[in-house]
């Protein structure tokens, strides 16, 4: 009878740590970048996403011409060169979306609620 209680926390133990790290590789998580790849100077939000095929939201927009200027876009929000976004993808996502749009990424500020500027 030992055996089997054995048997099953074991089992149950395994699919704990599955779950885990699952949860840690593939929940979403919030990172800004900079516009800075020239080709989609002028496409829609829309258009990009369907560029990059891969699956990500944009949550905030700071226009570049605007910094205190924040923005919830569309898909048709015409994406400019130096726009600041806020992005919510999977961690397994962000550095090809990070690579298309041309800059590092830039941390959030929490505290302020706003983006970080880059040095």
């Amino acid at each position: 009878m030992t055996t089997s209680w054995f048997l099953i926390l074991g089992e149950f133990s395994v699919l704990y740590i599955c779950l885990y790290w699952y949860l840690q590789h593939h929940r979403e998580r919030k990172f800004a970048v900079k516009v800075a790849n020239d080709s989609i100077e002028g496409l829609p939000l829309g258009k990009v996403s369907e560029f990059i095929n891969r699956p990500f939201v944009v949550d905030e927009i700071r226009l570049a011409h605007s910094s205190k200027r924040v923005m919830h876009p569309a898909n048709s929000t015409v994406l400019h060169h130096g726009d600041h976004l806020l992005i919510e993808a999977r961690s397994n996502e962000i550095e090809p979306i990070v690579a298309f749009f041309g800059n590092a990424k830039l941390p959030r500020n929490d505290e302020s609620g706003e983006f970080a500027t880059q040095s």
